[in-house]
């Protein structure tokens, strides 16, 4: 059943053209995400197919009920009021932890990501239009999120740089770049090997036409040097041999001419092929100016955090490992970023702990210098550009700050741009670059990837894996946490946990106690030695 259609819609911002003529139809079932890079028109083609932005040209028609969940910070009430119409089940609600009537402006991201679904989604409706809707989310949370888009009947039309949420939920990808919009059967990783697929074609055809012209332009090249080496008569010959000469060296040239011609023509009418925009896949290792001697950059011992009257987590002890990259996991409000602010305020670096009161014995190593990345771009220069931001706190040479800009998909002149010109995604690149050539050998980054566009996100993985000093993450991001963690810190009941491996490796450690819990197994016994051991020492 047809549920909408989109007929020869373009869009365009003074200048930019963000679409044009673009025309589709979507049928009962369909679940189709919607990629691109940052301002490439994602937001704007949702709006335009909910009706809250009109296109400058072609007709949107929906034939059904519909729900539009927009974009963070894009819909949701400041304060409570009159309580707001909920179109989601009590159930939802409660699982979500949302409450209608307590809506107000310092809700913490996540808090409004979850209001923001709930208020917006119908699960009785026949089309889903959703922004981001895990934007900020728990990994609970989204998980939530998950269940309920897989068990929704109607069509779907997601816009998420969540790749797990795409792979799970869609069926077919809609890819938006340089004002062109393409299809791809299947979900995120099927259209990321078509994707690749198609750039190696187009790379092929590219340098075939470049081998083609530069073949038929030397072949002219050659031709006319020829033409124009062929000698007059010598003045000693006769005048009956100078004109057979000189008949002879005309024909010649005609011909050379002849051919230079039909070469010039074929030259002409080659197809000009473009070269394919290709993300950089430059590998180097970016390396601090020394890391710490010490195994451990940072040791914990009976550490407790609390906020106000909540104790965010009691009598808590790990290591941060030197050169490892750790992921720090808790839901929205267990303390995770509280926890790196008291690791800054250790390093003597200005943090923002607020009311948060810490007890217990948090020691860094003494050569440890941290480099902090939180999302308030407080630590950049909106006068400045993008090059003379980052070569500000630099301790690397100016090539090697433009490749790891180039890295992260700022290349050639975009360096020149000013901070104050970019979207959210572009400051958080630069941010980013800036930590990564400082004197830092220690990185804390707080939820890094939630500014980004797919694409970017897949560049700053590669560029963490290529980093050789310590990384603590703070994610929710499962893809992000799947390609990066070597090991896991977890804040769950009030206790930092340690897992030394990834979470995958941990999910399958779970999946197995929880198999021998239901089989009935008993924990194991120790060895006969070791129960005598522990015996005496208890003794």
């Amino acid at each position: 059943m047809l549920l909408l259609s989109c007929d020869k819609i373009s869009k365009s911002y003074g200048d930019r053209n963000i679409f044009s003529d673009f025309s589709m139809k979507v049928y009962s079932g369909d679940r189709i995400g919607l990629v691109g890079a940052n301002g490439s028109g994602k937001s704007t083609l949702l709006k335009i197919l909910a009706g809250a932005e009109p296109p400058d040209s072609g007709q949107v028609q929906v034939y059904t009920s519909f729900s539009f969940i927009r974009q963070q910070d894009d819909g949701v009430p400041e304060t409570a009021g009159t309580p707001p119409v909920c179109r989601s089940d009590g159930k939802l609600l409660s699982v979500l932890g949302v409450r209608p009537h307590k809506i107000h402006k310092n809700m913490s991201g996540g808090e409004k990501s979850r209001t923001r679904f709930s208020l917006a989604y119908d699960p009785r409706a026949g089309l889903l239009l959703a922004d981001e809707p895990t934007s900020n989310m728990d990994m609970e949370a989204i998980s939530v999120i998950q269940k309920e888009l897989l068990d929704y009947t109607g069509a779907i039309f997601l816009v998420s740089h969540d790749r797990s949420l795409l792979d799970m939920i869609c069926t077919s990808i809609l890819e938006i770049e340089d004002g062109e919009i393409q299809l791809y059967e299947g979900n995120y990783s099927a259209y990321l090997a078509r994707r690749q697929e198609k750039i190696r074609r187009l790379l092929f055809e590219y340098d075939s036409y470049i081998s083609e012209k530069k073949r038929l332009e030397s072949r002219i090249q050659e031709r006319n040097q020829h033409a124009g080496s062929i000698r007059n008569a010598p003045k000693r010959m006769g005048n009956s041999e100078a004109r057979l000469h000189r008949r002879s060296r005309t024909a010649v040239q005609k011909k050379l001419h002849h051919s230079v011609n039909a070469m010039q023509s074929r030259l002409e009418h080659v197809e000009k092929k473009e070269k394919p925009k290709e993300l950089p896949d430059v590998r180097m290792s970016i390396d601090p100016p020394k890391n710490p001697i010490s195994a451990a950059v940072l040791r914990v011992k009976n550490l407790s955090l609390s906020y106000g009257q909540k104790v965010l987590f009691k009598n808590s002890a790990f290591e941060i490992p030197t050169g490892r990259r750790t992921v720090l996991l808790g839901g929205n409000g267990t303390g995770k970023t509280s926890l790196a602010e008291s690791m800054i305020k250790r390093s003597g670096q200005p943090g923002n702990c607020g009311d948060v009161l810490e007890s217990g014995e948090l020691s860094l190593s003494p050569d440890v210098r941290i480099g902090y990345f939180k999302q308030d771009f407080t630590c950049l220069d909106e006068n400045r550009t993008i090059l003379g931001n980052v070569m500000e706190r630099s301790v690397k040479p100016e090539h090697e700050v433009r490749t790891v800009l180039a890295r992260l998909l700022i290349a050639r002149d975009d360096v020149f741009k000013k901070i104050s010109v970019l979207s959210g995604g572009e400051k958080v690149k630069v941010a980013l670059a800036s930590i990564l050539v400082s004197d830092a050998n220690f990185l804390i980054l707080d939820e890094p990837t939630n500014y980004l566009d797919i694409f970017s996100m897949e560049a700053l993985e590669k560029v963490l894996l290529d980093y050789t000093g310590t990384i603590l993450a703070i994610s929710h991001d499962r893809k992000f946490i799947e390609n990066i963690g070597q090991r896991l810190l977890m804040i769950e009941e009030k206790e930092i946990k340690t897992f030394e491996g990834t979470i995958k490796e941990y999910e399958e450690k779970e999946k197995t106690l929880s198999a021998r819990n239901k089989r009935g197994y008993a924990p194991e016994e120790p060895h006969p030695s070791t129960q005598s051991k522990i015996s005496k020492a208890a003794e």
